[in-house]
């Protein structure tokens, strides 16, 4: 069983794996699946020291379009035009674009880089898509300094890199971006992993990660991705398209994912303008703005192939559940969201803000507010913020505080409670430069930045180390070192448990991770290294309704310290488009609390959230005031 430390969930709904799973057995396959787990992942990694690692470059191979059970995948042989499309202004060469090209590369599922041309690699592949080398999340083995730094459980394969990652209402995690080679392209398939599966469980998927068959014709690869709050589903706007053989152009569907049955179903009305990169933010009516993204990309061509001009989406539009979609033509802007002052069409780093209005951060500083009424406004505000590479974090830390890394390491806080923004920063930077690394919001309310390189994608620096803030105090602390580079396509979501998922990393190289890591907070662990003991919720409402007050039962009378609602996470490319936390007021008498849920439509906009209950650790010195979270109950807020 996989409880990652907190018990199995109660209620959830148990999910059978589905039938159209895109799994491929071989002789070698069929024999080691009978093995015990822990023996053949022992069996793997002797392997590996056998063959001293399989490093090495992969065959490269484009892969063939072949398995997809489904729809014609987006291709295009016509380059876009611009027109009808909301593609701004055509230019012959950007100043700044992406190289996505795939590169010979080795690829890890967690014990060790090997070439993908050996036999070693396809056996791993076909291992991961089974689920055979993923049960085991939790460290085996802790010190004492796991109460101030955290700790990491072991690598584990993924069947897919999981480039997005999204958390569903069910608790499990919906992830994509890569085939099973870790080639760039969520044109044939997804992955979902359920971190308590538990075998035990009558009817119970035969293993925690699902690896399905996209049927929809769609590449979901670098598309935008959130949960709907009306239904629950996954939003998935825009994505891959490929023109004359060449990638990376954008399109514009819009498809959705049912947790219900694992399925993802197109929708037939498309986006008014096709995205690559683009950024969804929900509002506080529960509809969806999406903002930014490219279009065509410049591609000089040769004797055969045509040229093609690159283009952005520089005009914002708004998914109205059960409506569709509506242009906000007056809101378009080419500074906010093309390239005219840089790459601000890149997953822009725009938040639902206090007012109602989005809040956009653009890469050389500037803030910037979408009315999404009508046919939208766009407002620039007051102050401006150091520069910073689209590649950098930032996130949403408490209501309406953002934290957003520049250049230089500069940490700049903004508050954006009042009418225009109230710009400071850390006292210290943080320790190091993190390109394409993350940054994650805990139950406790504190912030912990993984992953990265110092010069972006680059194995020779890429960063290990891990560090925590502390909102309160504004203190840094360093944490646990991690296992594998966490570079370009990497991406790091909270999990109901308290602990923190990261995997991913790669396509293009230096190393395709086909695996991830859980990083467990300094929470959870006792001054000597054991497990804390953690607080027991007995019973929670699966819905509240705002400006109301509901009712949570504890397993004790402990006293309570603190109860904190977390929107539940929707991660890519150094961004959690979704993120937000709050602390709510309670009373206690007894196991009985009465919560008040959030007023704010502003501050928590209808949705999923972690509910997570805090009591003190006496094991812990007074003066480190350490707070324990429960396992997190899944809520939804209408």
């Amino acid at each position: 069983m996989s409880d990652l430390g907190s018990g199995p969930a109660r209620g959830r709904q148990i999910m059978k794996r589905r039938p159209d799973t895109m799994i491929r057995q071989n002789p070698l396959v069929i024999f080691a699946t009978r093995l015990p787990r822990q023996a053949l992942y022992l069996s793997i990694v002797a392997a590996l020291a056998a063959c001293g690692g399989g490093g090495g470059g992969s065959t490269g191979a484009t892969p063939a379009n072949t398995g997809s059970t489904g729809n014609t995948p987006s291709t295009d042989n016509t380059p876009s035009t611009g027109t009808g499309t909301d593609a701004g202004t055509p230019t012959n060469m950007p100043a700044v674009d992406v190289e996505e090209t795939d590169v010979d590369a080795p690829v890890d599922f967690g014990s060790g880089p090997v070439s993908t041309s050996t036999v070693l690699a396809e056996t791993l592949r076909q291992m991961a898509a089974n689920g055979d080398l993923m049960t085991v999340y939790r460290p085996q083995a802790t010190s004492s300094a796991a109460f101030t730094a955290g700790a990491f459980g072991p690598a584990v394969a993924w069947p897919v890199m999981p480039i997005h990652m999204v958390l569903l209402p069910d608790g499990r995690v919906l992830s994509y971006g890569t085939d099973d080679k870790g080639v760039q392209g969520a044109q044939f398939s997804y992955s979902v992993w359920d971190p308590n599966w538990n075998p035990n469980v009558p009817g119970e998927a035969s293993s925690p990660h699902q690896l399905l068959a996209n049927t929809t014709g769609t590449d979901l690869f670098c598309s935008t991705q959130l949960i709907l709050p009306s239904n629950g589903q996954v939003l998935l706007a825009g994505g891959d398209r490929i023109v004359n053989g060449k990638r990376n152009y954008a399109n514009g569907d819009l498809n959705f994912f049912n947790p219900a049955d694992n399925t993802v179903r197109k929708e037939a009305t498309p986006m008014a303008a096709r995205r690559w990169y683009a950024t969804a933010v929900t509002t506080s009516q529960g509809e969806v703005v999406v903002m930014g993204g490219r279009d065509d990309l410049y591609y000089p061509g040769t004797k055969t192939i045509p040229g093609t001009s690159v283009s952005y989406a520089t005009t914002p539009e708004i998914y109205v559940p059960g409506t569709g979609w509506r242009t906000l033509a007056t809101a378009k802007s080419d500074a906010v969201f093309g390239a005219v002052n840089g790459n601000n069409w890149w997953y822009p780093k725009s938040w639902l803000a206090p007012d109602g209005k989005i809040l956009t951060i653009t890469h050389e500083g500037n803030f910037h507010a979408l009315d999404p009424a009508g046919t939208g406004t766009l407002t620039q505000l007051t102050g401006k913020l150091p520069g910073a590479n689209w590649n950098l974090p930032s996130l949403m830390y408490a209501p309406g505080k953002i934290l957003s890394v520049r250049n230089d390491n500069i940490v700049s806080l903004v508050d954006i409670n009042g009418a225009q923004p109230v710009i400071s920063r850390t006292t210290n930077p943080i320790s190091t430069g993190r390109k394409w690394g993350f940054a994650t919001v805990l139950a406790d309310g504190s912030v912990w930045f993984n992953g990265g390189s110092v010069n972006a994608n680059a194995l020779a620096d890429a960063v290990k180390t891990t560090e925590l803030w502390n909102p309160a105090t504004g203190q840094w602390t360093m944490a646990a070192n991690a296992q594998k580079p966490r570079m370009y396509h990497n991406a790091s979501l909270l999990l109901p448990s308290g602990a923190v998922l990261t995997g991913g990393g790669g396509s293009p190289g230096p190393v395709r991770n086909l695996n991830a890591e859980v990083y467990f907070p300094p929470y959870l662990f006792n001054p000597d290294g054991s497990w804390a003991a953690r607080p027991v919720v007995n019973a929670a409402p699966t819905a509240v309704s705002r400006n109301s007050s509901f009712a949570v039962t504890m397993g004790n009378t402990t006293a309570v310290e603190k109860v904190v609602m977390v929107r539940t996470g929707s991660a890519t490319h150094s961004f959690n488009n979704e993120q937000r936390i709050k602390t709510l007021p309670f009373t206690q008498n007894g196991t009985a609390l009465t919560v008040s849920a959030p007023t704010s439509a502003t501050e928590m906009p209808p949705g999923y959230y972690l509910m997570f209950v805090l009591q003190k650790n006496p094991l812990a010195p007074a003066d480190a005031n350490r707070l324990v979270p429960s396992q997190a109950r899944i809520v939804k807020l209408s």
